[in-house]
């Protein structure tokens, strides 16, 4: 059985040949593809497979699973992509996607995961809704609806007379007037939400988060690849590796930083694990392969959840996310595919079940005419008619 692994990268990335090689033990062979790979008119992909240590050019049928990264479905790609979405299961067919503030007002309204909701709103063209919110924390994070990794995200904290503005490693005061006209050529109309600033910070004062990556296993559940610790060494804003940083395993993170709370720490983000993909996924209403859910914890242990990233970089557990993806891609085979298929199998036999009953409905009707006083009485006039045209 074949399977797609379709990214955007022209060469196959280390990942794709660690899955092509997990997968053949479980049976499967992998395509690496890309959108333009895929030819809507005849139903057939163009891509590469690894076969003895070496990428092979192969020509086939559209694989009926594809392993896609979101970074596929670009604007340039939606016909593809639609045609995707009919002819072959998606690992995540990104229907119903949610930015930040959506996600937030969504978890809201759920007892069971409101305690995990940062206050946010929309930076709207009113340059007063910032000084009142920052006004009533102190301290905010300005951030960006649809950004990831860390893009574009600034921290705002309230002062005297002056306010203070961080991104990244560098932080600057400015007065009323410099912060409008920030707030004019950089925030305004460009998609920007505000929160409330949580001091999820280490005991030497560097901002950091809690990355919960889970994968799908080989019984379709959602399970913790790893949780780990995202340190932004010297940032002024959030725990950004790509800026500058580093990572620890959370159980000797939380032992140093929180002592005796980090059994408790580690229960809530074990539940959380557990618990709030099942909840993205009713949310969005589509099935999900991967998550990567950032979660900050404050000085008293309590959780935040900062996002929800849909393509949760796998640097950090290339071995376990591949390993658990390959499961994930033999139950898919083995269960979701073959009963759609079980499914198309059954309703072709209802229909064909109609259409001979039809047939023999209309086989009745037609004996039954022949066996008619009328029929038999108007026997010499069809031969006639019929001896009539042969002549003509």
């Amino acid at each position: 059985m074949i399977i797609g692994f379709m990214r955007n990268h022209v060469t196959p990335t280390y990942v794709a040949k660690l899955t092509s090689l997990l997968s053949k033990s479980q049976g499967i062979d992998v395509i690496y593809m890309r959108p333009a790979d895929v030819n809507v008119a005849s139903g057939t992909v163009k891509g590469k497979i690894y076969i003895d240590n070496k990428w092979t050019p192969i020509e086939t049928e559209l694989p009926v699973f594809i392993d896609i990264s979101p970074y596929c479905f670009k604007k340039k790609n939606i016909q593809i992509i639609q045609y995707l979405r009919e002819n072959t299961f998606l690992s995540d067919d990104r229907k119903n996607t949610l930015n930040k503030r959506m996600l937030q007002n969504k978890l809201l309204e759920d007892q069971r995961f409101s305690h995990l909701v940062i206050p946010t709103t929309k930076i709207e063209g009113d340059f007063a809704r910032i000084e009142e919110f920052t006004h009533k924390y102190g301290k905010i994070v300005l951030k960006p609806i649809f950004g990831e990794r860390g893009k574009g995200v600034y921290i705002l904290k309230k002062k005297s007379k002056s306010y203070k503005l961080g991104i990244n490693t560098h932080e600057e005061r400015l007065n009323y007037d410099e912060l409008k006209d920030f707030f004019e050529t950089s925030l305004k109309n460009k998609g920007y939400i505000m929160q409330k600033y949580i001091a999820s910070r280490t005991m030497h004062g560097h901002p950091f988060d809690c990355r919960v990556h889970v994968e799908k296993d080989g019984r379709g559940k959602w399970v913790v690849a790893r949780s780990f610790i995202r340190i932004g060494i010297g940032q002024k804003v959030i725990s950004n590796v790509n800026q500058g940083g580093g990572i620890a395993d959370l159980k000797p993170f939380l032992e140093a930083n929180f002592g005796e709370k980090k059994g408790t720490i580690e229960k809530k983000i074990n539940h959380l694990a557990s618990t709030l993909p099942y909840k993205i996924e009713e949310l969005r209403n589509t099935h999900i392969m991967s998550l990567g859910m950032d979660v900050a914890i404050d000085e008293n242990g309590k959780l935040y959840l900062f996002e929800v990233n849909g393509a949760p970089t796998t640097a950090p557990l290339k071995a376990e996310a591949v390993m658990l993806r390959t499961e994930y891609y033999k139950f898919i085979l083995e269960n979701i595919i073959t009963d759609n298929l079980k499914k198309e199998n059954e309703q072709f036999k209802a229909k064909y079940e109609i259409i001979e009953q039809q047939k023999n409905q209309f086989e009745k009707r037609y004996n039954d005419i022949k066996k008619s006083r009328s029929w038999l009485v108007t026997k010499p006039i069809r031969i006639l008619g019929s001896a009539l045209k042969r002549f003509k």
